[in-house]
């Protein structure tokens, strides 16, 4: 399985997320959910998470 390449650092309006199911990596502008890939649950890795 080829791995995907990271697309961090993101531009300034852009949040990176990850797909914890295929380990995708995308940078978005827009709030998006969903994996474009496999469809599965996308988080937001540049917000910081609860402590």
């Amino acid at each position: 399985m080829p791995t995907v390449p990271d697309p961090a650092p993101c531009d300034q309006d852009e949040q990176l997320y990850e797909c914890p199911e295929c380990g995708r990596r995308l940078c978005e502008s827009t709030s998006p959910t969903v994996c474009p890939d496999c469809d599965g649950r996308l988080q937001n890795l540049s917000r910081p998470g609860p402590e």
